[in-house]
């Protein structure tokens, strides 16, 4: 999965080296880290870090929350060591579980995927590089059949439903800018790819319609390609 999606987002990031070679500085060293995007100059500029549980947890409650606590603190440890070295890195977070997860849920009780929601939602929503450094800029539930056949990507930051399946239809984005129903894995791209522009001041778009992000060049000073 991570180099499906360091090679999905590559094209995007025209001068942004991208590997899943797994290694980054961070402010004890070089750490494990899935998705890398970097620079000279920037140096860490996207990371992407994946979890998953794949199995219900046997001979207990049979449910997907099973080293819950293990993967939160993973995570924490590898963001608060990237933003304490480089704040202004852009660390994504993606836990992926089975749709199976959504339904789960016995007498009144959240399902595991609205348990993980609710649990990973503190530690998400890095919006300046002054913020917290354990805290991500953007978490998501990555839904997936295991035949294949479905992936689907929840925003930890939208309000998931206590059990069952997030809508899949419907408007992208509630008035307040947050994901309020199930992404495609293209929507899933263009939002994290959007993380980054932002971080970076780069995004722009012409009143006639249409992107035009500013480069790397241009946004440190540099001469535009553009002579005109």
């Amino acid at each position: 999965m991570g180099a499906r999606i360091a090679e999905s987002l590559s094209g995007r990031l025209a001068g942004i080296t991208a590997t899943t070679k797994r290694t980054a500085i961070s402010v004890r060293g070089r750490k494990q880290l899935d998705v890398n995007f970097s620079t000279p100059e920037q140096g860490l500029a996207l990371g992407i870090s994946l979890k998953s549980v794949h199995t219900r947890d046997v001979g207990g409650a049979e449910r997907y929350t099973h080293n819950m606590k293990r993967n939160e603190e993973e995570l924490r440890i590898e963001s608060s060591g990237y933003h304490k070295r480089q704040p202004y890195a852009v660390m994504v977070a993606v836990l992926f579980l089975p749709f199976d997860s959504c339904s789960d849920g016995k007498r009144g009780h959240p399902s595991s995927f609205g348990s993980w929601v609710r649990h990973l939602r503190p530690y998400t929503g890095r919006a300046e590089p002054t913020d917290g450094h354990d805290i991500f800029e953007k978490t998501y539930i990555g839904l997936y059949q295991p035949d294949a056949s479905d992936l689907r990507f929840f925003d930890v930051e939208a309000d998931p439903p206590k059990n069952g399946e997030p809508q899949r239809d419907g408007d992208l984005l509630a008035s307040d800018g947050r994901a309020q129903r199930l992404l495609t894995y293209d929507e899933f791209l263009n939002t994290v790819y959007h993380i980054y522009l932002r971080r970076n001041a780069a995004e722009f778009r012409w009143a006639e319609g249409g992107e035009d992000p500013l480069t790397i060049d241009e946004i440190d000073g540099g001469e535009s390609d553009d002579d005109t």
